[in-house]
């Protein structure tokens, strides 16, 4: 391995740890409240949902340093391109710099990412309509959606991430499956109109005007 590639490597690995710390060092200096009743698996899903704030920030600061990781590892990929074309050599391919150089950008800039994809499926997305409703079923509904919007984010990322694959392996099936994780990330971070959709295709209801 290049001493500069395991340099990068050493970098992105000391950022995911700061931003880990800077979103969780807060809460673990917490002195956490004892429990008033028995814990269930509703009061574990509240707890759960009233950090997905800080959860959804540290996932975007994840996309931000895997992004920063990408452009770094493409603009030295582009580079021994460049030598490799110097010395009339055949074993590097364009594809693999701008691919990685593509995934770099889309998740350096993942919240404008995520609103094209919505964009993409939806005319006007409102990943968060259903905010306003306060009825008990409804707030349950809601937690549940805030953790769907979670596992949407990892795995848009995720998705992002195997596509980058494709300019270095490309094993068979990789294409696919990153577009699966990214059409289903999508899917997931809009979920309320995802599930209103489904609704009226059943007939169950109508489409909210």
């Amino acid at each position: 391995m290049l001493p500069t590639s395991r340099f990068v490597k050493n970098a992105v690995r000391a950022l995911l740890f700061v931003c880990i710390y800077i979103q969780w060092g807060p809460v673990f200096a917490q002195t956490p409240a004892p429990p008033a009743g028995p814990v269930s698996a509703e009061t574990m899903l509240v707890n759960l949902a009233q950090q997905m704030p800080n959860l959804m920030r540290l996932v975007t600061s994840i996309a931000y340093v895997l992004g920063m990781y990408f452009i770094f590892h493409g603009m030295i990929k582009l580079k021994h391109f460049g030598e490799s074309r110097t010395m009339m050599s055949q074993e590097h391919s364009l594809m693999g710099p701008i691919v990685f150089l593509t995934v770099g950008a889309m998740l350096l800039y993942f919240p404008t990412t995520v609103q094209v994809g919505l964009s993409t499926f939806w005319t006007n997305p409102s990943p968060y309509s259903y905010v306003s409703q306060q009825d008990q079923w409804s707030q349950f509904l809601n937690n549940c959606y805030l953790v769907i919007q979670l596992v949407g984010a990892i795995a848009f990322i995720r998705g992002l991430v195997i596509m980058s694959h494709l300019g270095s392996r490309g094993q068979p099936g990789t294409f696919s499956k990153g577009l699966a994780h990214i059409i289903g990330g999508i899917f997931c971070i809009n979920i309320y109109q995802t599930v209103q959709v489904i609704l009226v295709t059943l007939g169950v209801s109508t489409w909210p005007g």
